[in-house]
């Protein structure tokens, strides 16, 4: 059994099986995306969950310690998988280490007619998905994946993350809607 077989495992034990699978090769690295539902998920959002990132070590990292991402959109944007998945390729490809609060810029819109350009990656924000812990000592976290504009891009880059979070929860910016409107942010 793969470290791929285990989280594919865990989705399933927690959201069931997906209603929807993708498959990705960019140089010749690869990636799934599975998707749930908005019904099967308390979070009432539909779920797209990578399975790959993680069958590699990340640079710089403790070679046990792995990532996967995950995305909660309401409504569904099936278009996203591939994004998604070029997230999960990211780090492998580009040589570098992808954490909380991490930026990934994906080189075009995130879906047909977008001005999301970037996905914003965070600790999940609520009890998602546990990390997987496996016999051998690896241990698989979830990222949270949140795409964003180029003004939260900006606004995240001069007052970081959290800021970003705080302004989404004061102004109740709706960043799981994939049609949400640019936050109103103050650039200085």
């Amino acid at each position: 059994m793969t470290v791929a077989d285990d989280v594919r495992d865990l989705y399933r034990a927690r959201w069931g099986e997906p209603s929807r699978r993708a498959s990705f090769e960019v140089d010749g690295f690869e990636a799934e995306v599975l998707k749930w539902n908005a019904d099967v998920n308390p979070e009432g959002v539909a779920l797209y969950a990578t399975v790959g990132a993680s069958t590699r070590a990340m640079p710089g990292r403790d070679p046990l310690h792995r990532i996967e991402f995950f995305v909660g959109l309401v409504p569904e944007q099936d278009a996203i998988a591939s994004p998604l998945a070029a997230l999960a390729l990211y780090s492998a490809r580009e040589g570098v280490d992808v954490d909380h609060g991490h930026t990934v810029p994906v080189g075009g819109p995130l879906w047909p007619g977008s001005g999301m350009l970037w996905f914003l990656v965070l600790c999940p924000l609520g009890d998602i998905i546990p990390s997987l812990k496996l016999p051998d000592g690896l241990h698989v976290d979830f990222l949270q994946a949140i795409p964003i504009f180029e003004t939260e891009l900006i606004y995240k880059s001069m007052h970081g993350a959290e800021a970003l979070l705080r302004r989404w929860e004061a102004s109740m910016t709706p960043f799981w809607d994939p049609r949400r409107d640019p936050a109103l942010l103050p650039t200085c």
